[in-house]
């Protein structure tokens, strides 16, 4: 894995997943910019390859981890299903083994998605430590590689390539929203929307629950430990700590 990324290996996934994954769409609706007062663009990663954005940052990393190791054993990752999806449809992609740790309580549309790609399904317990610990159980015992759903600068590059899209369909956007979970998605919008379009800012939108906003604005770590999962409708969103190695720091030089 990288030890940073830029706008460079935002546009080096992008070249690298061309094929892979869709250009998606950006629409517009006339009632809702009425209702806002303003003019508003929706990018439509539901309809990218395996339903997600993760698509993207899986497809990068996975087929790095093929490019500097041809012989891999394979990857592993743990995930909500989201994640766990579009690592097992790269992994499929690239011709790698896969392994794919998920809560026992992961809807059963996501588990099936899963094991149709290929890619061996491990149930863990509903929670962040659970999921992270079979996970590395998984890594010691077959030598696969971890591919963390977005503590990885590959993920967060090949997640970046949202951004190259939508400024060169919308070159002229004051705010970008990111809804956030983990944070790997807002990192690499918030890398690459930063070379590209300086004076756009970048605000990450978290469910209730999430305590980003008061830890950003307290300057303290206000998530308990051990890591936890927010009780949401919005199930992709459900990582209530966003992981500070990593993707704060880049979170914090948003605005």
């Amino acid at each position: 894995m990288s030890a940073s990324f830029g706008l460079k290996e935002v546009s080096a996934a992008y070249s690298r997943m061309r094929g892979y994954v869709h250009r998606t769409p950006v629409f517009t609706s006339h009632n809702i910019n009425v209702l806002a007062g303003t003019q508003l663009y929706m990018k439509a990663e539901n309809l990218q390859k395996t339903g997600s954005f993760k698509a993207r940052g899986a497809c990068n990393a996975v087929f790095l981890e093929k490019e500097r190791n041809p012989n891999s054993p394979g990857v592993v990752t743990h995930s909500t299903g989201n994640h766990g999806q579009a690592v097992a449809y790269a992994a499929k992609c690239a011709g790698l083994p896969c392994s794919v740790v998920v809560p026992k309580d992961t809807p059963k549309v996501k588990c099936d998605a899963i094991r149709e790609y290929g890619a061996e399904l491990v149930y863990c317990q509903p929670t962040p430590t659970s999921r992270q610990e079979v996970c590395v159980e998984i890594q010691a015992k077959t030598g696969k590689t971890v591919i963390h759903p977005f503590d990885n600068f590959d993920v967060m590059a090949g997640q970046g390539t949202i951004a190259l899209e939508l400024l060169e369909e919308v070159p002229d956007l004051d705010v970008i929203l990111v809804p956030i979970s983990g944070g790997g998605m807002t990192s690499g919008i918030a890398v690459a929307t930063r070379e590209l379009q300086p004076n756009c800012k970048v605000y990450p939108v978290e469910p209730y629950g999430k305590l980003l906003q008061r830890s950003l604005k307290s300057k303290q770590r206000l998530w308990p430990d051990p890591p936890q999962f927010i009780d949401t409708i919005a199930d992709a969103l459900r990582t209530q700590q966003v992981r500070v190695e990593y993707n704060l720091k880049y979170i914090l030089t948003l605005n």
